[in-house]
C-alpha cells in the first residue's frame, strides 16, 4: 500500500504543479484576461474526466495484469510530450477554443496517464484486498496536489522562472513513469468470492454527479470574481483551488472529520460572506475580501465533499464513483467556462452557485435514512423548502435588477463583463468593478475626467507638447485622452476588447469629437506593437493597470523593449499605475533603469466635482527636464520583472 500511496502522491502533485505553470505561459498570449485561467479550469477538468473514464473502462476490459501492461506503456508515451513549454502562436477569435488546443498539445496524454494514476491504482489495492481504508488514498492523492499548489506561489514562482519549471516538472514526471513501471508490474488480483456490495440508486449516482459539480462551479465562480477584482495571478487561482482540494482531504479521511452539527451552519453563514464579498457597494480591503472568499469557499466545498464521501460505494465500484465525480466536475466547469459567457449578461454563474450547493445539499440530507429530512411528511414540508430556495432565488434577481437599473447597455466577452452606466448626469464605462472612464452628459462632456485631468501626469504631459505629435495609447477605456488632440495629431489606440471598442464609440462622445486623427487598432498592445513597423510615437501611454486583473506581460523588460523601439527621439512614456492594491512604482523604475531613462512619479488628487479621481502615473524619457519633470532618485531594490519572472507579492500595499 506504501508503494501505491507513493505513486498517487507524486502523481497528483504533478498533476496540480502544471497547471499555474502552463497558466503563466498562456495568460501574456490573451491580454492577461480572467477568463484564461477559467478555460484553463475547464480544460483540466475534462482531461480529468477523460483520465478517470479511461481507469474505469480499463479496469472494466482487461485483466489486471492486462491493465498494469497498458497504463505503463501509456505512461512512457507520454515522455514524447517533454519538456512541457507551450508553442509560440498568435491569438485569434476564438480565444477558449485557441486555449483548449494548445494545452491539448502540450500536456494532453501526460495529464490524461497522472489523473487517471490514483483511482487506478486505488483500484488494484482494493480489488486485491477490498478495503475500505482505500478511499483514504484519494485524500493523498488530494494531499499531493495541495502540496504542489501551495508550493507554487510561495517557493516556485518568487524565485525560479518558468523555463526551470518547466523542466523540472518534466524531470518530475520521467521519475513518476519510472514508479509507474514499478506499480504497474505487479497491480494485483481479484479477491476470491469477495462479497460485492448493493449497487447505488440512480438518485445516489446523480447526486454523486451534483455534489462534484457544484463544487467545481463555486470554485470557478469564486476564482472569476477574485481574478477580475483583483489580479489574474497565479495566486489567486491557487488559493481556491488549493482550499476545493483541501476540502477533498478533510472529507476522504474518514467520517470523524465532516461534523454536520457544525459545517451545515457553517454553511448558511458562508452564503452571507459570499454575499458581502461579490459586493462591490461595500468598501472592503483586498486582504478581507479574499478572506472571506476563501472561508466561504472552504465551508461549502466541506459540506459537498463531505455529503459525497457518506454516499461512497464499496471499493469494486470505486472507479464509477470516481468517473461521477470527474464527470460532475467537467459539467461544473463547463456550465461556469463555456456556457455562462455566452447565456449571462453579468457574473450571474455565482449568485447562481450557491442555489444550486444548497439544493444539492438538501436532495443528499433527504436520502440519509438519519437526516431528519428523509422521509418528510406532509408534502407541504418539502413544497415550503421548495418555496424557502424561490424566496431567495427572488432576491438575488431583485439585486441584480437593481445592478442593471442604471445600465445603458452590457457586454460580456472572453475578456470579462463591460457595461456603460449612467445616472445624475454621469456617463460611465464599468469593467468588472472598476471606472474605465466616465463623461458628463451636459456642456462639460469635453473635459477631461477620472485619471486624465489636466493635473495628472499625463495631463501634464499632453497639455505641453506642441503638435503635430504621434501618440501611442495602449488602452482605450472611453477614449477620454482624445480630448487632448490637436490639429495635425495622431492618437493611435490599442485596445484589447473589441467590446469596449463599441461601446466607447456608441456611448461616448470623446473619439468623435477630438481634433486628432483617430486610429484604434483591436488586439493586445504587446503583440500588435511586435509586430508593427516602427511608429515613431512622441508620446506612448501605457493605460492597462488601474483595474484589479494587472496584465503582468505589459510590464516586463521585453514589453519595454518593445516599446522603446516605437518611440521618437526625445519621446515620453506615460504609465497609468493608479491601482487600489498593487504598487507599481518599483516594477516602473526597474524597467526605466534598463532602458536607461529617468522616472518621475506624480500623484494628482482629483477633483470629484470636475469629475477627476486620484491618480499616479509614471513619466518616463531619457531627459524628463525637457518635459517639465523632476527625476525621482530613489533606489528601489527590486528586481525588474521579465516574461520568466514576476513577484507580486513584494508590490502587494
Amino acid at each position: 500500500m506504501y508503494a501505491h500511496a507513493v505513486n498517487i502522491l507524486l502523481a497528483a502533485f504533478l498533476l496540480f504543479a502544471v497547471q499555474p505553470l502552463l497558466g503563466r505561459y498562456i495568460l501574456p498570449r490573451y491580454g492577461g484576461a480572467p477568463g484564461v485561467w477559467t478555460v484553463a479550469l475547464l480544460f483540466f477538468q475534462v482531461a480529468l474526466l477523460a483520465g478517470y473514464a479511461y481507469a474505469h473502462v480499463l479496469t472494466r476490459l482487461a485483466r489486471p495484469r492486462v491493465q498494469g501492461m497498458v497504463h505503463g506503456l501509456l505512461v512512457l508515451a507520454g515522455l514524447a510530450f517533454l519538456p512541457i513549454i507551450p508553442r509560440a502562436s498568435v491569438p485569434g477569435d476564438a480565444p477558449t477554443l485557441e486555449i483548449l488546443w494548445l494545452l491539448l498539445g502540450t500536456i494532453g496524454l501526460p495529464f490524461v496517464m497522472l489523473a487517471a494514476t490514483s483511482p487506478l491504482l486505488q483500484f488494484w489495492l482494493g480489488d486485491a484486498s477490498r478495503t475500505p481504508r482505500v478511499y483514504r488514498l484519494y485524500a493523498v492523492s488530494n494531499l499531493g496536489s495541495l502540496f504542489a499548489l501551495l508550493g507554487n506561489p510561495f517557493l516556485l514562482e518568487p524565485w525560479i522562472g518558468l523555463g526551470a519549471q518547466a523542466w523540472g516538472w518534466s524531470a518530475g514526471y520521467a521519475l513518476f513513469a519510472l514508479a509507474t513501471l514499478f506499480v504497474a508490474w505487479r497491480p494485483g488480483g481479484s479477491v476470491a468470492g469477495a462479497p460485492r456490495g448493493d449497487p447505488p440508486g440512480g438518485l445516489t449516482r446523480v447526486l454523486w454527479v451534483a455534489l462534484a459539480g457544484c463544487g467545481v462551479w463555486m470554485l470557478m465562480a469564486v476564482t472569476n470574481r477574485m481574478t477580475l477584482n483583483i489580479a489574474p495571478t497565479p495566486f489567486l487561482w491557487v488559493l481556491p483551488l488549493g482550499l476545493y482540494l483541501l476540502s477533498f482531504v478533510i472529507g476522504f479521511s474518514g467520517r470523524r472529520w465532516y461534523r454536520r452539527g457544525l459545517l451545515l451552519p457553517g454553511m448558511a453563514l458562508a452564503v452571507v460572506l459570499f454575499s458581502v464579498a461579490a459586493s462591490g457597494g461595500v468598501e472592503i480591503g483586498p486582504v478581507a475580501r479574499v478572506v472571506m472568499f476563501a472561508a466561504a469557499l472552504l465551508t461549502v466545498c466541506l459540506v459537498l465533499h463531505g455529503e459525497l464521501y457518506r454516499l461512497r460505494p464499496d471499493t469494486t465500484r470505486l472507479t464509477g464513483f470516481y468517473l461521477a465525480i470527474a464527470g460532475g466536475g467537467a459539467l461544473g466547469g463547463l456550465c461556469v467556462g463555456v456556457i455562462a459567457p455566452r447565456v449571462f449578461p453579468i457574473y450571474w454563474e455565482y449568485e447562481i452557485g450557491q442555489v444550486l450547493c444548497v439544493t444539492a445539499v438538501l436532495g443528499a440530507l433527504a436520502l440519509d435514512p438519519s437526516s431528519r429530512l428523509r422521509g418528510l411528511k406532509p408534502r407541504w414540508a418539502w413544497a415550503g423548502i421548495a418555496l424557502l430556495l424561490l424566496l431567495w432565488i427572488d432576491v438575488y434577481a431583485t439585486g441584480m435588477r437593481g445592478e442593471l437599473r442604471f445600465t445603458l447597455e452590457s457586454r460580456r466577452s472572453f475578456f470579462g463583463v463591460t457595461r456603460v452606466a449612467e445616472d445624475n448626469g454621469v456617463r460611465t464605462l464599468v469593467h468588472g468593478t472598476t471606472n474605465h472612464g466616465m463623461q458628463f452628459t451636459d456642456e462639460r462632456a469635453g473635459r477631461a475626467t477620472t485619471y486624465f485631468g489636466a493635473g495628472s501626469g499625463v495631463g501634464r504631459v499632453l497639455g505641453r507638447a506642441a503638435p503635430p505629435r504621434r501618440v501611442g495609447i495602449v488602452g482605450l477605456g472611453a477614449g477620454t485622452m482624445a480630448v487632448y488632440g490637436r490639429e495635425g495629431d495622431v492618437y493611435r489606440f490599442y485596445e484589447l476588447d473589441a467590446d469596449v471598442v463599441q461601446l466607447a464609440r456608441g456611448h461616448f462622445s470623446y473619439l468623435e469629437d477630438s481634433a486628432a486623427e483617430i486610429e484604434i487598432i483591436t488586439g493586445d498592445g504587446r503583440l500588435l506593437l511586435r509586430d508593427e513597423a516602427e511608429q515613431q510615437f512622441d508620446v506612448l501611454i501605457l493605460d492597462a493597470f488601474s483595474s484589479g486583473a494587472v496584465p503582468v506581460h505589459l510590464l516586463t523588460l521585453e514589453a519595454f523593449e518593445i516599446y522603446a523601439r516605437h518611440l521618437a527621439g526625445n519621446a515620453v512614456v506615460c504609465v497609468n499605475i493608479t491601482n487600489h492594491n498593487l504598487d507599481l512604482r518599483p516594477v516602473v523604475a526597474g524597467a526605466a533603469r534598463a532602458n536607461n531613462w529617468q522616472w518621475a512619479f506624480v500623484d494628482d488628487d482629483g477633483d470629484p466635482a470636475e469629475g477627476t479621481l486620484h491618480s499616479r502615473w509614471a513619466v518616463l524619457s531619457s531627459n524628463l527636464a525637457r518635459h517639465g519633470f523632476e527625476p525621482d532618485a530613489t533606489e528601489y531594490d527590486q528586481p525588474a520583472w521579465t516574461d520568466d519572472f514576476s513577484n507580486l507579492f513584494r508590490i502587494l500595499k
